[in-house]
This record gives C-alpha cells, structure tokens and sequence, in this order.
C-alpha cells in the first residue's frame, strides 16, 4: 500500500471514529438539558440552540489559527490534536451539573477539535489531484457513518444506562480515532520557508482563489440551514411517539438513517463529482433538500418522518463534499491548511448561528416552523451556486505522495 493510501485510511478510520463518539449523545441534548433541570419545553428549545450554536462561536473564532499552525508544523499533529481535545471535552461534559456548565463544555470543544476540518486537510494534502474528488467524498462518507452509527448505538445506551455513560463510551471512540491516525498515518511534511508576510499573501491568495468564496458560501448555509431544525427536532419525536419509552433511540435511529443515506450519497457523488461537474451537483442537491424540508415541516407520523430525512441527508451530503472539492481544486497545496482553516471559520459561522435562530423560532413560532426556515435557505444555496460558480476548475496537485 503506498504511503497517501495508508494515510488516506487511517484518516478514513479516525474519522468515523471521532463522529461517531461526537454523536454518542450529542444529538440527544435537548433530552439531556431536561435533566439539568430546565422542564419548559419553550426553555429546552432556548438552551437547546445556545448550547449547539456555542461550539460553532468557539470553532469559527479559532479553526484559522489551526489552519496556520497546519501549514507551519503539519496536518497529522493537528489531527491527533483536535481528537484528544474531544476526548478531554467529552469527559468534562458527562460531569456537568448545570446547563451553564454545559455550554462552557461546548464552548471548550470548539477552541479544542475541528476533528473533521483537520482530516480532511491532511487527506487533501497527500492524495492526489485525480482522486480528490473521490477522498473527500469518501471523508464526508466516514462523516456520514460516524452519525448513522453513533446517534442508534448512543441512544440505546442512554435509554440503558443514561446520557453519562454515554458521554463516556463517547471519548473511548475519539480517543481510539486519533491513535489510529498517530500510529498509522504518514505524512512527510516539509514546513515551508516562509518570508516576511508571506502568511498574509497566502491568506490573500486563497481569497482570491476562483470559486473559493462561492463555496465557502455553500458550507456555510449547509451548516445554517442543517443546524436550525436541530434544537427542536427531537422535541418533534417525542410530540410525535407521545412517551419517553425508548425515545432516545428511536430518535438515534430517525437521525441514523438520514445519516446513512447521506454517507451513501456523500460517497457516490463525490466519486461522480468530476464526471457530473460539482456546481450540476450542489443545485440538485439544494433543490432536494428545500423539497424534502418542506416535506419534513408536515410529516406526521414517524414513518414519514423516517422517510422525508432520509431524503433530506441524501441532498445535503451531496452538497459537502462538492464544495469541498471546489476548494481543493482551486487552492496550493501548500497553503491547503489556511484554506480549508478559513473555510471552517466563515463555514461554522453558521452552524453557531443556525441553532440560536432555530432555537429562537421554534420557541417562538412552533417546533415545526424552523423546518420551512431551511428549505427557504437550501432555495438562496441554489440561486447562489447557479449565479456565482463556473462549471470547470483547473486541477492543483497538492505536493505529497502519488501512486
């Protein structure tokens, strides 16, 4: 096996890994809030889209300062970084006692992780060009498992031993992800001999980059749209199964199917991305997904709500690795860190504003309402893609080992 395939799969790994552990209990939090003691269901709404938007303040605020430190001392370390700092974060989560000490937890795992901005640019430095599209299709599929496997397994759990344990079990996975990448990925990085404000320039030329914006702009209303639904989802679940008897995985397995259709398109698109072209993809993609949110606004029993989110994550996991890919093609392999760095920072803004905005609206208008917040979004994401991206990019090999 050559040394990027070898590096290619043990990121693969850790990748599944680190979400995985993350989606141990995380998307149970609203259940969880109502055991730190807020019981209104307008509040566990509220607190719901605080404690989610707080990891993206966190994560916004540093993942540039990541991206320079990957570029200057190398895209492994970072990896093996953000893993044990989600392994430390998970375990000071499962001691909370207060919603409060919940969001500084949140707020802790932004400054520390970036798990998947870190894989994702350390496969993209080593793989090469032709198979770019195919890697971080493949990455955003491991993305995908990670939250099919996590929320059924993490909900079954929590309904057996509680949301602590699960918390818990949580960090064993993270950890065990990011030995996999310290003991299994090679990366022969050459820290690069930068003058005087080059970082700068680098900064500069990466804006500048064709169709970098435009698909900074398609992760960020991703990230918005998929984030507004989540304080008040659950919430639908539990309105829909009328009792709590086995609602945490019955919730974990509505999300696990959406996230397994969405590994299935993350995959195979991301393998086509090239064949079809990247901005054909992102417009059907968003156009899929207004639809199936609209349909999600109304479904009313958990056959169609298993249904249309199944929908739904097909759609939306199309659109990551295209963007991704955009940015891979048109950015140095050099400056690759800073690149997909700034990306997670103007992206993430909207996964930290989504959830407030969702938690607000959902506590103001009715749970459902956020729903039709995201297909109106998914319907901008469209017109943007259609509007602002060239069909074709040049492809950049980014300096690393080729077969």
């Amino acid at each position: 096996m050559t040394a990027w395939k070898r590096t290619f799969a043990a990121t693969l790994v850790a990748q599944i890994c680190s979400i995985l552990g993350f989606s141990f209990a995380f998307p149970f939090i609203p259940y969880f809030i109502k055991d730190l003691g807020i019981t209104n269901k307008a509040d566990q709404v509220f607190w719901s889209g605080i404690v989610m938007s707080a990891t993206g303040v966190t994560l916004a605020l540093f993942a540039p300062i990541w991206g320079i430190l990957a570029d200057r001392y190398g895209r492994k370390a970072m990896v093996v970084r953000s893993m044990i700092g989600g392994t430390l974060v998970m375990i000071l989560v499962s001691y909370v006692q207060t919603v409060h000490e919940l969001v500084i937890c949140r707020l802790v795992q932004g400054m520390l992780t970036g798990t998947v901005t870190a894989s994702i640019a350390l496969v993209a430095s080593v793989v090469p060009a032709k198979r770019g599209s195919f890697a971080l299709g493949m990455m955003h599929a491991a993305v995908m498992i990670g939250v099919c496997v996590g929320p059924y397994v993490g909900g079954v759990v929590a309904d057996a031993y509680g949301y602590r344990v699960a918390f818990r079990i949580g960090a064993l996975i993270i950890f065990a992800g990011g030995m996999v990448v310290l003991f299994g990925a090679r990366e022969n990085f050459i820290p690069p001999q930068e003058e005087a404000g080059a970082t700068r320039s680098a900064f500069r030329s990466v804006f500048v980059a064709p169709g970098f914006l435009a698909a900074v702009f398609v992760l960020f209303s991703v990230r918005f749209s998929n984030s507004i639904a989540r304080p008040s989802f659950p919430l639908i679940v539990k309105d829909i199964l009328g009792s709590e008897d086995r609602l945490n995985t019955i919730t974990g397995s509505i999300i696990a199917v959406a996230a397994l259709s969405g590994a299935t398109a993350a995959a195979l698109l991301g393998h086509f991305g090239d064949r079809l072209g990247h901005k054909r993809i992102l417009i059907c993609c968003a156009i899929g997904g207004a639809a199936a949110s609209m349909a999600t606004y109304y479904a009313n029993s958990l056959p169609a709500m298993y249904v249309v989110r199944i929908c739904f994550g097909f759609a939306v996991a199309g659109m990551l690795p295209a963007a991704n890919a955009i940015i891979h093609r048109a950015i140095r392999g050099d400056h690759l860190g800073k690149a997909y760095g700034m990306a997670t920072s103007l992206s993430m803004a909207g996964f930290a504003f989504g959830p407030l905005l969702g938690g607000w609206v959902g506590g103001s208008f009715g749970l459902r309402v956020p729903f039709a917040v995201t297909g109106a979004c998914q319907v901008v994401v469209a017109v943007v893609v259609f509007l602002a991206i060239r069909p074709m990019l040049p492809h950049t090999d980014p300096p690393g080992e080729h077969p």
